[in-house]
């Protein structure tokens, strides 16, 4: 599993059509260590800019990511 730090965040409140089943919902930009970055949608407790994270899963190219408690 991936894990890295929160560069920034939004929550999404108008969705595209094909997910305004799932709003509001937040979206963030995860800076690895490398310094790659990688846009991803946050799962379960809202996460701030620099909180740590962890990937849970991919899912049709969207990487999914929580907060590492």
């Amino acid at each position: 599993m991936r894990t890295g730090t929160i560069y920034t965040e939004t929550i999404v409140h108008i969705a595209p059509e094909a997910f305004q089943k799932d709003v509001p919902y937040q979206v963030a930009i995860v800076e690895f260590e490398d310094g790659s970055r990688v846009t991803a949608r946050m799962e379960g407790e809202t996460v701030q800019i620099s909180d740590r994270v962890v990937e849970t899963r991919r899912l049709e190219g969207v990487s999914f990511f929580r907060k590492v408690t």
